[in-house]
């Protein structure tokens, strides 16, 4: 579970797409940073054969179900697990500025939290800003040891998730001061700041569940609210309530602001999962900063699978290890580099299926010539205990990225455990199996 992954080490076409943050990285001549294979580009990228329609009744119920719930559901539940973490003196953290933060510091953050009033509201509310879901209520950024290239900026281990503007949750409590309040979203439960939220009553939330709803093409895109004042900015895979279109605006309203957006710059939801599609979503996020747990408003390599997906109507949870159970997943870690090539390569599935790591998830891309690539969001690759050849963003890679320049043992090829696929027959799944227990007879 990412629970415990958050305190351990990481290592971490049909249509042609300009962007320029895109681009090849010619400069990685740092030994600090892994060289990219690949043009950071979508056009070089196989073509997605297929044309998917998700149901996008399933996906807004798991979006609203934090509506129909109750925390009363969630009482036996570890809801606070990182409090005793950061209590333990053995653990040491530090802020910002490199100094490490004393136990009372925290002490005084846990008693801020207020979690004796757990569940004394279960009020309805929307995020009306996007916003972080943090494990303890602070803005302020939670390090390990920052004088290590595995540590430091971007992990601030306070981040749990990112939660777009117009996401339902369920306000549990507000802490002591007022500033936070503990809810419960499909994302997860933590603090998110109080003013990034408006309450619903019972009636409106009904209302709003059944409103039409959008997605962005685009990512960071500035939105204005009716007097022309910005009002937030566009996340791929996010969804946005609207209650009419013209020619060419979206009108809509979130919380008790209206807004419209231009039509050319959103879709409908859910879009159909075809390569137009897909290539635009992995195109704007293409290049964009890693960012553990959302740091900056920016994703870690699940946000951006999830991200990628949501778009169309398929749900995928939170962290990496959830991400790859939540689907039909083998276990590949018994075999060797050239065997799981070949698994790649004979069940593969460009675009639906994912590869694990513990702690990291990857989009299988297919090939570029004779190498299997991947799409993900990455920090960097392990050159030793606390070194890394740094990547930190997302990005086209081969599995073997770093050959040359890291031991065997830590490639992402090497690692490789679990692939898990959005969708096999049954006759796929005997035939992966039948595979596997082959190679398992002839070891």
């Amino acid at each position: 579970m990412r629970y415990i992954l958050v305190f351990s080490l990481l290592f971490f076409t049909a249509c042609s797409f300009k962007n320029p943050t895109n681009h090849f990285k010619e400069n990685r001549t740092n030994s600090h940073y892994a060289k990219l294979e690949f043009e950071q580009s979508v056009d070089i990228l196989p073509k997605f054969n297929q044309n998917i329609n998700f149901n996008a009744k399933d996906y807004k119920k798991i979006f609203f179900k934090p509506w129909h719930s109750s925390f009363k559901n969630y009482k036996n539940q570890n809801l606070f697990w990182a409090f005793p973490i950061y209590l333990n003196p053995k653990n040491k953290y530090y802020f910002f500025n490199k100094q490490e933060i004393p136990i009372s510091w925290f002490e005084k953050q846990i008693d801020n939290a207020n979690i004796k009033n757990i569940g004394k509201l279960n009020q309805k509310a929307l995020i009306i800003q996007n916003t972080l879901l943090k494990n303890i209520p602070t803005q302020k950024a939670i390090l390990k040891n920052p004088f290590l290239e595995n540590e430091g900026f971007p992990f601030d281990y306070t981040n749990d998730a990112i939660l777009n503007i117009a996401t339902p949750v369920l306000i549990s409590h507000y802490t002591k001061d007022k500033r936070y309040a503990f809810v419960l979203s499909e994302a997860g439960i933590g603090f998110v700041e109080s003013q990034n939220l408006e309450t619903f009553s019972n009636s409106r939330a009904k209302i709003y569940e059944k409103l039409h709803f959008i997605t962005p093409l685009k990512e960071k895109e500035a939105v204005f609210s009716k007097d022309h004042r910005f009002f937030f900015e566009t996340r791929i895979g996010a969804l946005y309530p609207y209650y009419k279109q013209d020619k060419k605006y979206f009108h809509g309203k979130i919380g008790s602001k209206k807004y419209k957006i231009l039509k050319k710059d959103v879709a409908k939801f859910p879009l159909k999962l075809n390569d137009a599609n897909l290539k635009n979503q992995l195109n704007q996020m293409l290049g964009l900063p890693y960012g553990w747990g959302g740091y900056n408003l920016e994703r870690d390599c699940s946000l951006f699978t999830r991200d990628v997906f949501s778009a169309f109507g398929l749900y995928l949870p939170r962290n990496s290890g959830a991400q790859k159970n939540a689907f039909y997943h083998f276990d590949i870690s018994m075999l060797n580099n050239n065997q799981k090539k070949d698994f790649l390569n004979r069940f593969g599935k460009a675009y639906t299926t994912l590869l694990y790591i513990p702690g990291h998830i990857m989009l299988y891309a297919g090939k570029i010539t004779d190498k299997n690539i991947v799409i993900h969001n990455i920090w960097g690759l392990r050159k030793g205990k606390t070194q890394r050849l740094i990547i930190g963003e997302s990005a086209i890679t081969s599995l073997e990225i770093g050959k040359k320049e890291i031991l065997e043992k830590n490639l992402l090829l090497s690692r490789l455990k679990e692939v898990s696929f959005i969708s096999l027959s049954q006759k796929e799944i005997d035939e992966i199996n039948k595979y596997l227990a082959k190679d398992l007879s002839n070891r």
